[in-house]
């Protein structure tokens, strides 16, 4: 029957017998306590209730006690019960108490403590909701650990069930919180006695093999046999069972399973001391049976010297050698459970030494007694002997081997390697601590333990003096007479122990700890791959104990922060050295006895006394770490993936996203795909995972692959943000041309048509613009749909785009208006600039024919400039003419003429022609005589004197008429026939066959010193005074020319000579080879 099932009530027929007391109203009878009446007829002050306000000061209303009408209410218990309604439908009633945890508190409640109703009604909610079941099969107690019952037990036999002695047997009773007594007591509702309500462990059907948890009533005990009598709800079957077999429903369901767990914790003792028991006894048969009673000598010399029967004496010998045999059984048995554990499981986490005999029970009779006395044996003699043989014979030796032991103790309770870190660690710092550890652990063995010793030894044996334990001795036969040496020998002993006991935890508690972990890696094979998901690990381990880190490098490899390959040498390494460092552990001989002499190399057993544990222990860290690679390798293979991703370079994958200019529909799927690979890194990946002894850490890599998911996400929407900045200004850069070109102000008659021809193209761009700007905003909304938060001032550029084509069509509707008064406002210019342009063409007139007047040959350069400015004018005139012209076309007026404009042109050119002349050959002269010698290109010179030649001559037959002007040419006609022969001279020193020496020769005939430099121009040598000297110069040139073919004759001819010889030698070889004459 569930829990669930319980109704807590009012007992009905009760119920109508109770009424409820009033509040407002008391009866009190004739014979209440005089005093009691004498406060109660005091007036009653009613005050209004005013909590956390300041105190108030109200009229008092008093009513004395005679005014109240005395009415009697009659006041009866109120029972309130637990029904519980069994498999046949019968209801049982169980009073209330019966279900009330018991409470005990003091009178007057403690501060921040529950009254005692409250406390005990919190109880009995919190023990109904505890599910007894579930907590029993939490702590472990099934159906096979709880039975066999006392009911089994007796009936059934001993091989039925798991194990051989019901749980009742090793009850412990201080669990009880009432005696059966004060429990029956709940029950009792006036002179009627009801049952208590229980769960209980019981057969089902009264079967004796399947028991089962269900409601029962509890009716009776028997304290004879401590057995409750119970009706169980489930069957109607009354079962007479122990204490441990049910628990009260006002009990703790907690406390009832920690009883249960003492006693099979107790059980499981005494199972174990049965069976220790049962194996000693067959040891001890076989051996007794098969062998002889030992002899021991002081008994035998006691036999021997007493008068006692025969049968007396083998009696003796039996039991001693009983007694022996046992305690040499037991310490054998010890030695094979710590030697195979496997095959003695059931000896597991016991101390043998609880099961050693105590004592033993003295049960003989007076004719033994008699016999034993005639033994003669003194204790007082024999405690004589004892002491007169033992190191402790005196309260020093005592005390001294016990400082010893109390320092050997504290060494056992050390440790070589740190085995407890409250975080795992890098290989690197694990290493670092072992080493500080084992060093100090160390130095403490070699230096302070011995020193410690010696102080303990030497403090209490120097007190004692002269004696067996002296150590002032100073002579070698009487120290290793006395019992100094055997003190001292012990001492050595029991520190070997220690460093045994030491060493043998230490190397067995490092191996644990990193080998553990480990163990489960055995199994793998070397093509092991890694099978589960990035989260969940196959090798789970609560205690990790070393700490990674893992990453991906430059070189496109998954690394661990330390090579998992370094662990197992490394490990090995502390492991050998750890141990190393505790030999050399000095004897305190030589310390303690500091009057002789002993050897200085005595030193204790260390590390000699574990190498088979060393051996066996290394070779399995060996083992492990070397499986340890396979999963860390088979997990970091898994973050392969992920290898191109991170090592990306975001600058250049967003540079040639932006070249690539995908469309908005692409850009929002890219976006949408990166934030779902961010999302998929942060659900698959974990922050930490633990294969074995590694705690590896991820969450460096995948907050870093997060991160840059985030940053090119962003960057996305920077790039795209940025692109339709871009479109968005260069719709408002077409939008600001269109207006701007229709709003501007026309400054001609030309513009003015501009911008009427542009205004009738403006509908069909503002309805691409329209188009475009649909476009812009149809891309706006895949920010829109990410929540993108665009600037204040793109936001702004974004409608006014939108706005643009409005205002277009809005200025071009008021365009033709404007344009009617600006076209009367030109035409008035027109005819104002035409008047203008006459005026000019008189003046312009005017100066051509001043030119006839300049003749001067010596102001050439002056008169060429003048020309320049006027021939200017002339050009800007025309230019005039033909704007006028197009604006005479655009008014629709008659042609402008330009013919007079045209007669000035005609007139001008010969003086333009002429003077253009003179002033090109008077620069061309400077600039040949000026620049360097090798730098003249005189075909070019000469080109153009042929050229400027015939502009002259063209000149004179121009101008036959006017005789000054005809002489300007003429004249500059003569310089040009003077240049010549200096242009010629040039030519001969520019000959390619000119040498130093044709250099000296021009010197010697100039008598002046000449100096051939690649910057050397003619007027240097205008200074040496080579125009005095042309012919001799042509001669040197021509000198120089048939001494070059001279020599190339002579050069040909040897080239020849050279020819005719080799053709000769191999026409000789020919022959040679063509011979016939020596066959």
């Amino acid at each position: 029957m569930d829990a669930e099932n319980l109704e807590l009530g009012r007992d009905d027929t009760d119920s109508d017998q109770s009424e409820s007391v009033s509040v407002g109203s008391m009866s009190y009878k004739e014979d209440v306590d005089p005093q009691f009446k004498l406060e109660a007829d005091k007036a009653i002050c009613i005050m209004p209730p005013r909590p956390g306000t300041a105190t108030m000061n109200y009229q008092e209303l008093v009513i004395p006690r005679s005014q109240l009408t005395d009415v009697c209410y009659p006041i009866r218990e109120a029972q309130r019960w637990l029904t519980l309604v069994d498999k046949l439908g019968k209801q049982h009633r169980f009073p209330l108490p019966t279900i009330l945890p018991k409470v005990i508190q003091t009178r007057f409640v403690p501060r921040r403590h529950l009254p005692k109703d409250v406390e005990v009604d919190r109880r009995r909610r919190q023990y109904q909701k505890i599910d007894l079941l579930a907590e029993l099969a939490r702590a472990g107690l099934s159906d096979d650990v709880l039975q066999p019952t006392e009911e089994q037990y007796d009936v059934l036999s001993e091989f039925a069930f798991p194990h051989k002695f019901p749980l009742s047997y090793f009850d412990d009773s201080n669990f009880d919180i009432n005696s059966p007594a004060a429990w029956f007591e709940l029950g009792v509702v006036g002179e009627a006695h009801y049952p208590l309500p229980a769960r209980a462990y019981l057969p089902v059907n009264r079967s004796l093999l399947n028991c089962r948890w269900g409601l029962a009533a509890v009716t009776a005990h028997d304290a004879g046999s401590d057995r409750w009598t119970l009706l169980s709800l489930e069957d109607g079957c009354t079962y007479s069972v122990p204490k441990l077999q049910f628990m009260f429903l006002a009990e703790d369901p907690h406390r009832y399973v920690r009883r249960l767990q003492a006693a099979v914790h107790e059980r499981h003792k005494g199972e174990q001391l049965m069976l220790m028991e049962l194996i000693v006894d067959c040891v001890l048969h076989e051996d007794i049976e098969s062998t002889v009673f030992y002899s021991f000598k002081p008994i035998e010399a006691a036999l021997q010297a007493a008068r006692v029967s025969e049968q007396c004496k083998r009696r003796l010998r039996s039991e001693v050698n009983l007694v022996f045999e046992r305690l040499m059984a037991l310490y054998e048995l010890e030695q094979f459970i710590l030697k195979m554990p496997k095959e003695f499981p059931q000896f597991r986490n016991i101390s043998l030494k609880e099961f050693l005999p105590r004592s033993f029970a003295v049960e003989v009779s007076g004719q033994e007694r008699r016999e034993l006395q005639e033994l003669g044996i003194t204790m007082q003699e024999k405690r004589r002997d004892f002491l007169r043989a033992s190191l402790f014979y005196c309260g020093g030796g005592v005390e001294a081997m016990g400082g010893v032991a109390a320092e050997c103790q504290y060494i056992e309770t050390l440790s070589v390697f740190v085995c407890t870190f409250s975080k795992p660690l890098s290989l690197a710092e694990f290493l670092q601590a072992q080493e500080a550890h084992s060093d100090n652990v160390a130095t403490f063995l070699k230096v302070y333990w011995p020193q410690k010793l010696t102080s303990v030894i030497t403090v209490v044996l120097r007190a004692l003096g002269k004696g067996w334990l002296d150590i002032g001795l100073n002579n070698w036969t009487v120290y290793l007479m006395c019992k100094i040496s055997r003190f001292v020998l012990q001492v050595r002993f029991r520190m070997q122990e220690s460093m045994e006991v030491l060493l043998e935890g230490s190397l067995r508690n490092f191996a644990r700890f990193v080998c553990d972990p480990c163990l489960q890696f055995l199994g793998l094979r070397p093509a092991y791959r890694w099978t589960s998901n990035y989260i969940d690990t196959e090798f789970p381990y609560h205690r990790p104990v070393f700490a990674m880190t893992l990453g991906i490098n430059e070189d496109r490899r998954v690394f661990y922060s330390t090579d998992p390959d370094e662990f197992k040498p490394n490990l090995v390494d502390i492991f050998k050295r750890g141990l190393e460092k505790t030999s050399g552990v000095r004897c305190i001989d030589a310390s303690v006895m500091g009057a002789l002499k002993f050897a200085p190399n005595l030193y204790i057993l260390t590390v000699e006394l574990i190498e088979e544990s060393f051996l066996r222990e290394d070779a399995l860290m060996n083992e492990c770490y070397t499986k340890a690679v396979l999963p860390l390798r088979a997990y970091a293979r898994l973050y392969e993936r992920f290898i191109d991703f991170y090592l990306l370079n975001v600058n250049a994958y967003m540079q040639a996203y932006a070249q690539a200019h995908k469309p908005s529909s692409e850009v929002k799927h890219d976006i949408l795909e990166h934030k779902r690979l961010k999302e998929e890194v942060r659900e698959i990946l974990p922050a930490f995972i633990t294969i074995g002894p590694f705690y590896i850490n991820v969450d460096t890599l995948k907050q870093f692959m997060i991160r840059k998911r985030i940053d090119i996400v962003r960057r996305i929407f920077e790039y795209y943000v940025d692109r339709m900045y871009e479109t968005n200004e260069l719709l408002l850069d077409r939008c600001l041309e269109v207006f701007r070109h229709i709003a501007e102000r026309p400054i001609s008659i030309e513009h003015l048509y501009d911008i009427r021809d542009f205004a009738a193209t403006v509908p069909d761009v503002v309805d691409a613009l329209r188009a475009d700007i649909q476009v812009m905003w149809l891309e706006y909304d895949l920010l829109d749909s990410f929540f993108y938060n665009l600037s204040d001032h793109q936001f702004a550029m974004k409608w006014n785009v939108y706005a643009w084509p409005h205002q277009i069509l809005m200025r071009l509707s008021t365009l033709k208006d404007e344009q009617k008064v600006d076209i009367e406002e030109f035409l008035r210019q027109h005819a104002s600039e035409c008047q203008a342009f006459e005026e000019r063409l008189e003046s312009l007139n005017d100066e051509v024919q001043a030119y006839s007047l300049a003749f001067n040959p010596n102001r050439a350069q002056e008169t060429s400039v003048d020309i320049k400015k006027t021939w200017a004018l002339i050009k800007e005139l025309e230019k005039v003419s033909q704007t006028l012209q197009f604006r005479q076309e655009l008014f629709e007026l008659e042609p402008l003429s330009v013919e007079f404009l045209e007669s000035i042109i005609d007139s001008f050119t010969p003086y333009k022609n002429l003077w253009y002349a003179c002033a090109n050959f008077l620069k061309l002269e400077d600039a040949t005589e000026g620049n360097p010698i090798a730098q003249l290109d005189l075909e070019e010179v000469w080109s153009s004197l042929s050229k400027l030649r015939d502009e002259l001559n063209e000149s004179i037959a121009v101008f036959s008429e006017k005789v000054e002007i005809m002489d300007v040419a003429k004249t500059f006609i003569g310089k040009i026939d003077e240049f010549v022969p200096v242009y010629n001279s040039i030519r001969d020193l520019r000959n390619e066959n000119w040498m130093y020496i044709h250099w000296q020769e021009l010197s010697a005939v100039t008598g002046q010193e000449i100096k051939y430099s690649v910057a050397m121009n003619y007027q240097y040598l205008i200074r040496k005074g080579i125009l005095d000297f042309l012919p001799e110069v042509h001669a040197i040139s021509e000198k120089a020319n048939n001494e070059a073919e001279e020599i190339r004759r002579a050069i040909e001819e040897e080239e020849r000579r050279k020819q005719a010889e080799q053709d000769a030698l191999l026409l000789r070889k020919q022959l040679r080879k063509c011979r016939r004459d020596i066959l």
